[in-house]
């Protein structure tokens, strides 16, 4: 493979022939002695490769090969997880990856929350990328529920406009809230219907989940794009 002097290092990491570097788990393809291993996650991430639960057909860029073998190494390495955080729940923070359903690919926001952040907090920085109006009711939940929600947690001014005391008003409901219910880990998601007669569907992934110690680093971090006093968006992907 050959390879530009000024090539960057992401390219190094990732280069674009028919054989992306990374340890392979079969002999269908070979790695150049110039390569770096890089995790799985890595790969992913790159490729913005969406496969919920490691389900269906292999993507176009990993063999079916290998994508069978690496869904059950992952399979075993979440349950094992799962095991932990349920046993953290209501203490963890999550890095929440916000996207709209039919532009998952063109944008995302990864908003970082601790387990007192409220859902109030949380609208208002989905609400600082989505450029969502009042005009309509929002409404946050689980998985795919969307109009269906369990939770039913409306903004505060809109719970107060709706009188419908079977909502739940934001300030009133923790990330922690959510997530003791949810037992929620890492490749779980949450969902949020904007205008109940004609909606459009906002979701997000958990992308990662921190201890306490690690939390407070990432919302201390310079480089955060906006936050509130528990949570912040640290990353983004606009075309």
């Amino acid at each position: 493979m050959d390879r530009d002097a000024d090539q960057t290092e992401t390219d190094s990491r990732f280069p674009l022939g028919p054989t992306p570097s990374g340890e392979k788990m079969c002999s269908r393809g070979y790695r150049h002695h110039t390569d770096q291993r890089v995790s799985f996650a890595d790969f992913v991430e790159y490729h913005d490769i969406e496969k919920d639960g490691f389900e269906g057909d292999a993507p176009d860029e990993i063999c079916s090969y290998c994508w069978s073998n690496t869904r059950d190494t992952i399979e075993k390495d979440q349950q094992g997880d799962a095991d932990d955080v349920s046993e953290k729940l209501g203490t963890v923070g999550y890095r929440l990856r916000w996207k709209q359903k039919g532009r998952a690919r063109d944008e995302w926001y990864d908003i970082v929350v601790s387990p007192e952040t409220t859902m109030a907090e949380l609208d208002r920085l989905v609400c600082r990328f989505s450029t969502l109006d009042d005009f309509h009711l929002r409404m946050y939940g689980l998985e795919d529920e969307y109009l269906d929600s369990s939770l039913n947690v409306l903004p505060d001014h809109q719970y107060e406009q709706a009188g419908d005391r079977s909502y739940t008003k934001a300030s009133e409901m923790t990330v922690a809230d959510v997530a003791e219910r949810a037992r929620l880990q890492e490749g779980d998601r949450l969902s949020l219907v904007y205008d109940f007669g004609t909606p459009s569907h906002y979701y997000c992934i958990v992308k990662e989940v921190y201890e306490p110690d690690e939390l407070d680093e990432v919302l201390d971090d310079d480089t955060v794009i906006t936050s509130t006093d528990t949570a912040a968006i640290v990353r983004e992907k606009r075309l």
